[in-house]
């Protein structure tokens, strides 16, 4: 199998995904401006989260901890969670999910 290059500048999420013959991991990415969240939810599986500029919050079941570039975050399964930028500049975070996940998307 050759190797899949795809570049953020032409992408839908997942980035890479079961079109792209991964057996294992989807990737996604996320850009949030300035005051803006992901969307507040839960599932049964776990995300593990690069931050790769900005700063902000992951709430995670009513408790916040601060992220900022250069962060990689567990999201454990099974909790409510949510990501929020609380800086001036925009938060861009990688986020690795399960394959079976990529239904939900």
């Amino acid at each position: 199998m050759k190797p899949v290059i795809k570049n953020i500048d032409n992408f839908s999420n997942p980035i890479l995904g079961s079109e792209d013959g991964v057996p294992t991991v989807v990737s996604l990415y996320h850009d949030h401006e300035p005051g803006e969240s992901s969307k507040h939810h839960s599932h049964d599986w776990e995300h593990q989260v690069f931050i790769t500029r900005g700063q902000g919050i992951i709430w995670v079941d009513d408790i916040e901890y601060p992220i900022k570039k250069g962060d990689f975050v567990l999201v454990p399964p099974n909790c409510t969670h949510h990501f929020k930028n609380t800086g001036t500049t925009t938060l861009s975070r990688v986020t690795f999910n399960p394959k079976a996940s990529e239904k939900y998307l």
